[in-house]
């Protein structure tokens, strides 16, 4: 189903994140006084913000414990060969979006560097999401954008011309080796070079995602991929 024409995002305090985020971490959940103690934030913050998220339904109570709602916001993870295998499969579901879809990404500098030194492929699936007309909302800094652009050659100049939607960049380098991808309900970090994989599958937690790399894209310097 195509998306909206509007989206509506789920939108998380501070404080509300950092309990979130130490959840996921916690299979079998944990208690105010274990949160309080584990993120450094005073128990009545902790109570209040655990009683937003049970409202939100990302949190539930059993007993004196608390835990994520929904076993889709914990992680999957893979590294080595799964890894590889579980990235070359995320390219092939995220070509598979319909046209108008929004394909978010953050892109790293080492990472960007080195899939266009590895992957041969990545400037002909940048050529597939335009013509499917799959908006691609990517945050990278300027020197990914000069490494991109030395590595097209003439022939696929002259064929992407463009990139569908458009894509914003900082002058400051994005440090690390990881790609942050979001799309429908899925958040994804991945990196090749260290074949390192970790998904996870929740519509709230994505919406979030989306929210965030939606106003720093809006934030951002705008320029071509593609120089007509």
């Amino acid at each position: 189903m195509p998306p909206p024409s509007s989206r509506s995002y789920l939108v998380l305090t501070p404080t509300e994140e950092r309990v979130v985020t130490h959840l996921t971490s916690q299979k079998l959940g944990a208690s105010i006084s274990q949160i309080s103690h584990a993120i450094h934030l005073a128990r009545t913050s902790i109570y209040n913000a655990l009683d937003s998220l049970i409202d939100k339904r990302i949190v539930i109570r059993k007993g004196f414990d608390y835990t994520l709602a929904s076993e889709q916001l914990k992680p999957s993870e893979a590294q080595g060969a799964d890894a590889r295998k579980q990235i070359a499969s995320l390219l092939r579901e995220m070509l598979q979006l319909k046209r108008g879809e929004i394909l978010y990404s953050i892109e790293s500098d080492a990472e960007i560097k080195e899939l266009l030194e590895t992957e041969g492929g990545l400037l002909e699936w940048q050529k597939t999401l335009a013509d499917k007309g799959i908006v691609l909302k990517g945050i990278g800094s300027s020197k990914a954008l000069t490494l991109f652009r030395s590595s097209i050659d003439k022939r696929l100049q002259g064929e992407i011309k463009r990139r569908s939607g458009s894509a914003r960049f900082t002058i400051d380098a994005i440090p690390g080796s990881c790609m942050l991808v979001s799309f429908r309900d899925s958040i994804v970090y991945f990196s090749r070079k260290h074949n390192y994989f970790y998904r996870i599958d929740n519509a709230d937690a994505a919406l979030f995602a989306q929210s965030i790399i939606e106003s720093l894209y809006l934030r951002l310097h705008y320029h071509k991929l593609i120089v007509d």
